[in-house]
């Protein structure tokens, strides 16, 4: 463990304002660790590729994480915005959970639409001389819809005189104004500002597993048998996603047929021409006799003729709900 504490994000983000019940999740989980014999815990040990060879372990899985960008890039600005990374106003929620806030007028720019903003801004309404929210979309943390968050966090918002300018998005700041275009007619509105916190994209934190794999691959890792990395550290997702991460990959490691046990649906070993991947079960080489053309052609291991659309939609069901 690189910190002091284990948890890693959800360490920081139970911190911000009305998150710490999120802390249940490292808690459990740390207290089952400390029960094991065979667990050993290491904090504020953070490792380079040749600090983790020198340990000679089978196998390595890296779970470091990722980190907020800078740049503005993400979902409304797939290139960033020009000049942020330069501007020593412009901070991340790595910067505020880390405890270094900005002062004055702050704009808060939403592109992740989920939880963070919104309370990143509840959190400076105490210490900054305003702020102000903005975001492409047409409500405050439009994913928030998704799980019966939205109205209570805009509400919030409102509540606690956050100002919020919508379906704006943000096209450059000078460390002055910050530069807003309308979503729908693309007229500019510019906003004074003395800092700017950018909730935008997550970067994987891959610097290790890139060390470690390149080092491999030289044949310089020892008897290192694989290198893996999982939750954000691979793709930066929700909490639920990392979880899911390290319990699938404890079951798998050592497993060689790992990637033979996803859900039926997922497997690859036949496809049919809308794109659908199955297994076709050994009973479809009987049925294909004697039916009527279909519409749809499919491999297992070997050509079989079409199947009638009826037969082929059971198989399709099996195979996919069964």
């Amino acid at each position: 463990e690189a910190r002091r504490e284990l948890g890693g994000s959800v360490t920081l983000e139970a911190r911000l304002p009305g998150l710490s019940e999120w802390a249940r999740v490292r808690d459990y989980r740390t207290q089952q660790l400390q029960t094991m014999d065979k667990v050993q815990i290491f904090p504020e040990s953070e490792l380079r590729a040749d600090d983790v060879a020198l340990v000679e372990a089978d196998h390595v899985v890296i779970a470091a994480g990722s980190s907020w960008r800078k740049d503005g890039l993400g979902r409304s600005n797939t290139a960033g915005i020009s000049g942020l990374q330069a501007l020593s106003q412009v901070f991340t929620p790595d910067d505020i959970m880390a405890g270094r806030l900005p002062e004055g007028r702050v704009l808060v720019f939403d592109d992740d639409s989920y939880y963070m903003a919104a309370v990143v801004a509840e959190l400076l309404q105490a210490t900054a001389s305003s702020v102000t929210y903005v975001t492409p979309e047409n409500l405050v943390a439009s994913f928030g819809a998704e799980t019966a968050e939205q109205h209570a966090t805009q509400r919030r918002l409102m509540e606690l005189g956050v100002g919020l300018i919508l379906a704006h998005n943000l096209h450059g700041f000078d460390g002055n104004e910050a530069l807003l275009k309308c979503s729908y007619t693309e007229r500019d509105r510019r906003v004074p500002a003395d800092a700017m916190v950018m909730v935008t994209a997550r970067s994987p934190n891959e610097t290790l597993y890139r060390e470690l794999t390149e080092k491999r691959s030289r044949g310089a890792a020892g008897s290192m048998k694989s290198v893996r990395r999982i939750g954000d550290c691979e793709a930066p997702a929700i909490i639920a996603s990392a979880v899911y991460a390290g319990h699938r990959y404890a079951r798998e490691f050592d497993d060689p047929d790992a990637d033979k046990s996803c859900t039926r649906r997922d497997r690859p070993e036949a496809q049919d021409r809308t794109g659908l991947c199955f297994t076709i079960p050994e009973k479809a080489t009987a049925l294909r006799n004697g039916q009527p053309p279909g519409t749809a052609t499919f491999c297992n291991g070997q050509a079989i003729q079409p199947l009638d659309s009826s037969v082929l939609a059971n198989l399709i069901s099996e195979r996919l709900f069964s």
